[in-house]
């Protein structure tokens, strides 16, 4: 998406990230409002923009998705460069045991076929 579109709807941009997270890690609406005792109703308003966060609210999405508020502000508030490995520790941290077995599963091959 564009990033200058993300930067000028600042809670869709938001929302959009939590929404990738939440579904990243295999949450629905109604496991993450439970975690954050807020309704179903608020994360669906967040996650498509209606609504916006404060930063508490923003702090609790953070230690609920195991998640920087970087994650979560991605594509509004500048970030520096990342480098490669930096990059994929930080994917890393994105995903469920599942796809953290299938990583291995490629990595492993990889390493296989280089010998």
């Amino acid at each position: 998406m564009d990033e200058k579109f993300l930067e000028s709807n600042v809670p869709y941009a938001v929302g959009q990230n939590i929404k990738r997270i939440r579904l990243l890690k295999g949450l629905s609406q109604e496991n993450l409002a439970n975690a954050l005792d807020k309704s179903t109703n608020f994360i669906s308003l967040v996650e498509n923009g209606k609504t916006g966060i404060s930063i508490p609210t923003l702090i609790g999405f953070c230690k609920e998705l195991g998640v920087d508020a970087n994650t979560i502000l991605s594509g509004i508030v500048p970030v520096p460069e990342t480098n490669v490995d930096t990059f994929i520790i930080q994917s890393l941290n994105l995903f469920d045991e599942k796809d953290k077995a299938m990583v291995t599963d490629l990595i492993t091959y990889i390493v296989n076929s280089k010998n």
